[in-house]
């Protein structure tokens, strides 16, 4: 094999790894620089490119399986967990769907979706009364009957004649 084309098989390799971990973050390409960076110096040492290949598999794939999870770890230890959508359901009130009974679960739809809702406490709700949603199990949502709005203006009495 013409020993040229292996300098730019190296070079090759150490470029695409480094840009598909650019792109990818994974930890995964990363560690095929370092064995690409090895076949590249026993290239320019003159050793026959069988053990270039070797050394380069050998060294990308056990630093591969040693460090991946470590630097993963040291990485991302200090990203904050993410909310999902569905947690900021808690604390919405809408109306219900069906009603809840002690026997069956009910419904309600936020945002365009419809849930399932049930209880805590196996109490009954009937369909139309407002309900606020207090935790998410599962696909179901955990409703309570929603507090009633204090009126700021106070009506008189009506008085009949």
């Amino acid at each position: 094999m013409d020993m040229v084309i292996m300098m730019w098989i190296w070079l090759a390799l150490i470029a695409v790894s480094a840009l598909i971990e650019a792109f990818t973050m994974q930890m995964v390409s990363i560690w095929f620089i370092p064995g690409g960076l090895v076949a590249l110096i026993l290239y320019f040492c003159g050793v026959d490119w069988t053990w270039q290949i070797i050394a380069c598999i050998i060294i990308s794939f056990v630093l591969l399986f040693s460090l991946r999870k470590i630097c993963i770890k040291a990485l991302f230890k200090n990203k904050p967990t993410e909310a999902t959508n569905s947690a900021s359901l808690v604390g919405q009130t809408t109306n219900l769907l069906e009603s809840i009974t002690a026997d069956s679960k009910g419904s309600l739809k936020i945002n365009d979706v419809v849930w399932t809702a049930v209880t805590a406490d196996n109490s009954t709700i009937n369909s139309g009364e407002r309900v606020q949603i207090t935790a998410i199990q599962g696909n179901k949502l955990i409703v309570i009957p929603a507090p009633q709005k204090e009126e700021t203006a106070e009506e008189e009495p009506k008085q009949n004649d």
